[in-house]
């Protein structure tokens, strides 16, 4: 095992590098029992909160003893475990410049990345600080309570309506994703109901046909979500409940992170509000995958005869012999 913490070591082709507590976890992570996986998890996950803890502290976190957190200190490389914390607060203050350190180069990949993630993270803040509480309630409610549920998502976002109708289809709910097709609109429109629930994903101007299908479902008495990116947006004008969702970004193409954001935080909501938790996910997950396994193990041996069957019947083209030498 290659540990040496955070100052340098040899690497294979001898050359110095660099390893810090995060590559060593990643390194020797198959290898660790369940106990100190846990607390391998939390100091990758939550490192910001382990920079100031004690090693007993860790340890009532993730339901481990004390001494365990010590050992994985010292399996990482290190004496013990003040200086694994010394490397994680270092983390912590390297982070901390990242977030205020002017970028280089304007024109390096690197500076539009780092200016395309802080756009991200101002519009992920501002979207939390102005969360409209009562319109998530309703949302929320509606999401729980409509017989059926359609949804319509703009140019780009419509995979993000896609993944959010999936989500919604897993707890139950008749979530139906309605495609680009001005036909599909128009029959969406045509049998909506008052009860029903149309959600309407707004990113740009360059389309009218989110406004235009909220704008129809409300006409019929049906509920109406629009998550804009902006409230001048044309489907803020027309829709019962608006969620406002940042798209402002660096270059041409509008940021989805808002947006995808404000849809997980929904599906977050709506689970909650159902009683499901992480431990019926699991249940529910582990019975598909013993069935999914229970019908391999049944139609691998049909799957092979019928590949057999197949050559059997289709055998390859015969490969011209070589011509026979004189032996001269």
């Amino acid at each position: 095992m290659r540990a040496c913490g955070h100052s340098p070591c040899l690497s294979a082709e001898g050359t110095l590098e660099t390893h810090t507590f995060a590559e060593q976890i990643r390194e020797i992570y198959p290898e660790l029992s369940p106990g100190y996986r846990k607390i391998a998890d939390y100091l990758v996950k939550h490192y910001h909160d382990a920079a100031f803890m004690t090693a007993s502290e860790i340890g009532r976190a993730v339901g481990v003893d004390t001494a365990q957190v010590v050992r994985l200190a010292q399996r990482l490389g290190y004496p013990g475990f003040p200086e694994l914390i010394a490397e994680i607060q270092e983390k912590v203050k390297h982070d901390l410049q990242k977030i205020y350190e002017p970028a280089g180069d304007e024109r390096h990949p690197a500076a539009i990345v780092q200016r395309t993630l802080t756009h991200d993270r101002n519009n992920l803040e501002h979207m939390r600080l102005h969360l409209d509480a009562p319109a998530i309630a309703a949302v929320v409610h509606l999401l729980n309570t409509a017989p059926r549920i359609f949804l319509l998502g703009e140019g780009n976002t419509s995979f993000l309506a896609e993944a959010f109708a999936n989500r919604l289809l897993a707890f139950g709910i008749s979530a139906h994703l309605i495609s680009s097709e001005l036909a599909a609109q128009a029959a969406a429109i045509a049998v909506a109901q008052p009860a029903d629930l149309f959600i309407g994903l707004g990113m740009t101007v360059l389309s009218p046909n989110v406004s235009v299908f909220l704008r129809m479902a409300r006409a019929v008495g049906a509920h109406t979500v629009g998550i804009v990116s902006a409230i001048t947006n044309p489907a803020a004008g027309v829709a019962e409940h608006v969620l406002h969702a940042p798209a402002n970004t660096v270059g041409l193409l509008p940021s989805l992170t808002a947006f995808t954001a404000i849809l997980h935080g929904l599906t977050q909501a709506v689970a909650i509000a159902r009683g499901y938790s992480m431990a019926d996910w699991a249940v529910r997950t582990g019975n598909y995958l013993r069935e999914y396994k229970i019908a391999l193990r049944t139609q691998i041996p049909d799957i092979e005869e019928i590949v057999r069957t197949y050559c059997a019947a289709h055998p390859p083209e015969n490969q011209t012999e070589a011509p026979a030498t004189d032996g001269g």
